[in-house]
């Protein structure tokens, strides 16, 4: 065997346990280092960068073996590792970068908590992600010899035929990008559109389509577009629910009526989910055929639906007990019929 190979093996062994010995070592720190904090921002920066800094220590090793294997010393040969070795200074930064885009909310949250609710992360991250593949098909493109003005030219030309071609995937694409930014709803909210059949809760907002959960379970899928011409309501983001509750009295309690809502309107006022900020009332509404119609409003702050159910369940026994306190009772419907002469 030739004195040169058997020399190139000794290197190539040496720089083989030099390469284990830093991706162990580098693995190692990165654990350590993330066992130092539970949660926080430590967590989060090794879980982001640890692949890609792990991936530098055998990089560095194939790129050696391939630089120095005896043989291959041709200027063809050489002319396709530094092509290869641009290729990657281009795409592994790019690599860096998405892995942040893919981790962008845990990140600012941990950083500042003030970034909750003020900024979209999925806008943040999948233009970060947008920008990237725009970038690197560019920085490739002239690594491959392509000159950039060329490039630009032919996009122009080309980006009319497509947005001619592809109107419909791109007013989608602009309507989730309009989703991201204004935000009338996010992922996890309860919505409905009084335009269209479409209520439930949100599971994902994506460039093209919205994926929405309805209350049976069943997921539909709509085109962004539909949402720049509809209108959304977003229930999640109520302050509070709106309860408004009629009963009939009797006409014999017609001078009860007042305790009974004086006291209907103390009852209201011991209930800590009842928000008092709004106003709420237990007043005598008008003369019915043959009830006295009465009112009852309150806002209960529960907006959740089983959560309001409880709490209207509970205003509803307190009237109930204002009532039978009283000595009154409810009205049902009544018939009076009269005749001049015996029933037979």
């Amino acid at each position: 065997m030739n004195t040169g190979f058997i020399t190139f093996y000794y290197h190539l062994l040496i720089a083989f346990l030099l390469a284990a010995v830093a991706f162990y070592g580098l693995k190692w720190l990165i654990m350590r280092w993330r066992a130092e904090q539970q949660a926080g921002i430590r967590p989060l920066v090794a879980n982001t960068f640890r692949r890609p800094v792990l991936t530098i220590p055998w990089l560095f090793f194939i790129l050696y073996s391939a630089h120095f294997w005896p043989g291959l010393e041709s200027s063809e040969f050489n002319e396709s590792l530094i092509l290869i070795q641009k290729i990657l200074l281009v795409v592994y930064p790019a690599w860096f970068i998405w892995e942040v885009s893919l981790n962008m909310e845990g990140l600012l949250n941990t950083a500042d908590g003030r970034w909750a609710g003020r900024l979209s992360y999925s806008v943040i991250a999948r233009s970060i992600q947008l920008l990237i593949v725009i970038t690197t098909l560019l920085s490739l493109a002239q690594v491959f010899g392509y000159r950039l003005s060329t490039l630009l030219a032919f996009g122009g030309i080309g980006g009319i035929i497509l947005g001619l071609a592809a109107k419909d995937w791109l007013a989608n694409f602009f309507g989730g990008l309009m989703l991201m930014l204004d935000r009338p709803f996010t992922e996890g909210d309860w919505i409905r559109s009084p335009d269209r059949a479409i209520e439930g809760h949100v599971e994902k907002v994506g460039w093209r389509l919205t994926k929405i959960r309805t209350f049976d379970r069943r997921p539909i899928y709509v085109p962004n577009s539909i949402f720049t011409g509809i209108v959304v309501e977003n229930a999640t983001r109520m302050r509070n629910r709106r309860m408004v509750e009629n009963f009939y009295l009797r006409y014999e309690d017609f001078e009860k009526i007042p305790n009974i809502l004086r006291r209907i309107d103390e009852l209201l006022q011991l209930v800590s989910e009842v928000d008092n900020k709004e106003p709420h009332y237990a007043v005598f509404i008008r003369y019915d055929d043959s009830a006295l119609l009465c009112q009852v409003r309150a806002h209960i702050t529960r907006t959740d639906r089983v959560g309001f159910l409880k709490v209207q369940e509970s205003i509803l026994l307190l009237i109930a007990k204002a009532v039978t306190e009283a000595g009154a009772s409810f009205a049902y419907p009544t018939r009076r019929i009269l005749s001049n002469g015996p029933i037979t």
